[in-house]
């Protein structure tokens, strides 16, 4: 009797989770229009942040609904419009980028998934380059200095730059 039940919950479950995903089978279609679609940005400092505003209008006949929007990295927080956007109106799409984790040229790519006419994902990117301060600039050495105080912290007594070997005078013999 457990094992019905089981296998009856199971099935209900399975079958309510196909039930909310979106199917765009059915969903009429439209046209969706961006501005400037791929971006050039001038160079920004490393830590800093961009902020993307991309304006899109539906030119299609029907309600314009984005589903979804993915950026191809996780230093990419996206926002869309929730609702429909109706005939001849226009919505943003915003991006905040952090350069924290990147260096030197970085391409990005948005993928929108939208109820579009000819494809239901339509994609967007913008490129830049991020650059280190040219006030200072850490060299080799104080990188590797840096990451071995971080690596061995806690675990060694005293000055990172003082250690090597010791004689113990009372345990060795002469």
């Amino acid at each position: 009797m457990k094992n019905v039940f089981l296998f009856i919950s199971l099935i209900i479950i399975l079958s309510s989770c196909e039930f909310r995903k979106p199917s765009l089978e059915n969903v009429k279609r439209t046209k969706m229009e961006i501005v400037d679609p791929e971006r050039h940005y001038y160079p920004i400092l490393r830590g800093s942040e961009l902020n993307i505003a991309y304006k899109f209008y539906n030119r299609g006949a029907e309600p314009l609904i984005i589903y979804e929007v993915q950026a191809s990295c996780g230093c990419i927080q996206v926002d869309f419009p929730s609702g429909s956007i109706g005939q001849d109106d226009f919505g943003f799409i915003t991006l905040d980028y952090d350069s924290a984790k990147n260096i030197g040229y970085v391409e990005f790519f948005i993928t929108i998934v939208a109820n579009t006419e000819k494809d239901i994902f339509t994609t967007i990117k913008f490129d830049l380059n991020v650059v280190t301060s040219p006030h200072y600039t850490q060299d080799y050495e104080e990188i590797y200095m840096q990451r071995r105080k971080e690596k061995l912290a806690g675990e060694v007594d005293g000055d990172l730059t003082q250690q090597g070997y010791y004689v113990d005078f009372d345990k060795t013999i002469r």
